[in-house]
């Protein structure tokens, strides 16, 4: 059995021989037909190693017209190929390996591509690869950062405190010629229309000298977002109320005093603002001892501010306050004794006079005394606990102007007919009462 089947195997052994091999390249000729090996092309983003090598020197890198991507090569069977994609693919530039491209003056890095998947299979056939970059000093800087807002509060209410939450320090790294354009590190919140404190997160803007806005895209900031607090207050508007003190000079009188601003807008907590109805500046301020011209002079009214308010405008602060001072003068009145007012005259009585008028003199400032009239100065008699008989009484007198008074007490003789004596007291105890009276000032303006 043996001896046959060894004659049946070797039986035409070159033939059988040549016939295995004919199907062993049969067999690859038709798997190569069907399955090629091809070439194909991928894209994919290149990761870059051990940047801290650049910035250690302190220099900062940018790839070269923006882009990080690589395009390559790569051969393997066509099955394979098919089930690969750009993500497949891994890029690598190691920044240790930077060489200065003399070419261009610039410098690259080399690229190392591998695939993810079916690593044996694939190989990358494209000649070396780089990526192109440039290279700059590495700026750093730091900036306060400060708050502002974005908007108009409601109506009736006024923006209090603005500020930022934790920390306002702003680090800035990055190409130094970025770098070196900030000037100023601005966060906003909008507070349009509110009416109750705000807080929120707002992203930092950067600008330059000319206030334009600076891209951050390359920059690397040690906060991408600040939080904000903003106090919404309540706001009234009050009067500045002013005193002086001292007396101006002998011959001169303060007639007025005048302030280039009547009314304040201040802000504050309502239980704050609800007992303020007006800013007193206190006399000390205001000194016009022995002076006989105007006082002008800028007080800064915020230092009188009730405790908890503000103004609403800052630049109303600084008011000019101007003391009018002006000369004293004399001029003379008659006046009609049928314009004396009579008080008191007991029940029965007639009253006449010793004289057809009264005269007397009226002190004051001019811009007052010059538009002064007769009707302008009042008379009064107090005829109370006068008995039937002749008398000289003295008139209490009043002048219808702020700064004016009756220089000396007018005196008139008068006599009384009539009436009832059963007063309880004597003609000559009423007649003393009378006589010694002292004249009212009310309303005469006497300093």
């Amino acid at each position: 059995m043996l001896k046959k089947l060894g004659k049946t195997i070797t039986n035409n052994f070159g033939i059988k021989i040549l016939a295995v091999f004919l199907a062993i390249v049969l067999w690859i000729v038709v798997v190569n037909i069907d399955d090629p090996v091809i070439v194909q092309t991928f894209t994919t983003s290149v990761i870059a190693e051990n940047t801290s090598y650049i910035t250690a020197q302190n220099k900062y890198f940018e790839v070269l017209d923006g882009e990080n991507t690589i395009t390559f090569s790569a051969s393997a069977e066509r099955s394979i190929l098919a089930e690969l994609s750009n993500s497949d693919f891994t890029a690598v530039a190691d920044m240790e390996k930077i060489e200065y491209n003399e070419g261009n003056d610039s410098y690259r890095v080399p690229v190392t591509v591998t695939s993810n998947r079916y690593s044996n299979s694939v190989t990358i056939t494209s000649k070396q690869l780089y990526m192109q970059v440039s290279l700059e000093d590495l700026g750093t800087s730091q900036k306060v950062i400060t708050a502002a807002t974005r908007g108009t509060v409601a109506d009736g209410c006024a923006l209090g405190t603005l500020e930022i939450v934790g920390s306002n320090l702003l680090r800035i790294s990055g190409p130094s010629s970025i770098v070196s354009q900030v000037d100023t590190a601005v966060a906003t919140i909008n507070v349009d229309g509110l009416s109750t404190d705000v807080k929120d997160s707002v992203v930092p803007v950067l600008y330059d000298a000319d206030g334009n806005v600076i891209d951050t895209t390359k920059l690397r900031l040690s906060q991408s977002t600040v939080s904000i607090s903003a106090q919404i207050l309540n706001t009234k508007d009050v009067a500045l109320e002013f005193q002086t003190t001292g007396d101006a000079a002998d011959g001169y009188v303060v007639t007025d005093i005048a302030c280039d601003l009547e009314n304040v807008r201040i802000k504050g907590e309502a239980e704050t603002l609800n007992p303020v109805n007006k800013i007193t500046i206190p006399k000390e301020v205001l000194d016009v001892t022995d002076r006989t011209t105007d006082l002008v002079t800028t007080v800064d009214i915020s230092t009188y501010l009730p405790s908890g308010t503000a103004l609403v405008v800052t630049s109303d602060a600084n008011v000019e306050v101007t003391v009018h001072i002006e000369p004293l003068e004399t001029r003379s009145f008659s006046i009609p004794v049928s314009r004396i007012a009579v008080e008191n005259l007991g029940e029965g009585y007639e009253i006449s006079y010793g004289e057809r008028v009264v005269i007397l003199e009226v002190t004051g400032p001019e811009s007052e005394t010059e538009t002064l009239t007769a009707d302008d100065v009042k008379l009064t008699l107090n005829a109370g606990g006068l008995s039937a008989g002749e008398h000289e009484v003295a008139l209490a007198s009043g002048v219808d102007a702020e700064h004016c008074w009756v220089s000396a007490s007018p005196r008139v003789p008068i006599t009384l007919e009539g009436g009832n004596t059963q007063d309880g007291a004597t003609g000559q105890d009423a007649q003393e009462n009378a006589e010694g009276q002292t004249p009212g000032t009310a309303g005469d303006g006497t300093p």
